[in-house]
Order: C-alpha cells, then sequence, then structure tokens
C-alpha cells in the first residue's frame, strides 16, 4: 500500500481513571488502586477510496484493573469505514 491523501497515522498512550486516595474502607483497608494500568494504540488508517477507510491497529493493555499480578492484554483490531 502506498501512502494516500487521507490517510493518518497515530499512536495514543492513556492511564484509566485511578484510586489514589479514599475514605472507603473494605475489609477493614482503604480501597486503593496501588499499580498503574497503562493503555498504549497504535493505528494507520489507510483512505482507500473518498468513502472507504480500512484502520488496522494493536492495543496493548499493561497492568489491567490497575493489578500488576495481571497478565498484559494484546488486542489486534481492524476496522472498515464506508462514507455516503
Amino acid at each position: 500500500m502506498s501512502r494516500k491523501q487521507g490517510s493518518v497515522a497515530g499512536i495514543v498512550i492513556g492511564q484509566p481513571p485511578k484510586v489514589i486516595s479514599n475514605d472507603f474502607q473494605l475489609a477493614g483497608r482503604a480501597y486503593e488502586d496501588e499499580d498503574t494500568a497503562v493503555h498504549l494504540e497504535a493505528f494507520y488508517r489507510y483512505q482507500a477510496t473518498d468513502n472507504i477507510s480500512i484502520t488496522p491497529g494493536v492495543l496493548v493493555i499493561i497492568n489491567p484493573e490497575h493489578n500488576s499480578s495481571n497478565d498484559t492484554i494484546y488486542i489486534g483490531t481492524i476496522r472498515t469505514t464506508f462514507s455516503f
């Protein structure tokens, strides 16, 4: 595939909301997220025609649910958009 007018590449880095301080007690201890989850996404939107774009991408979630005991999650995606 060659570069075409309207094509876009992107990288997204984010962190979901996290509880860092809380007065709520659960089983005798304050509920707080001790670890930090990170979401990474890379994508490339290829403008195939004036009305059709194809966007492959990959998402990586490190420490899902703010828990370092959870395995890293890898997700592959492909989106096709029809604009009329």
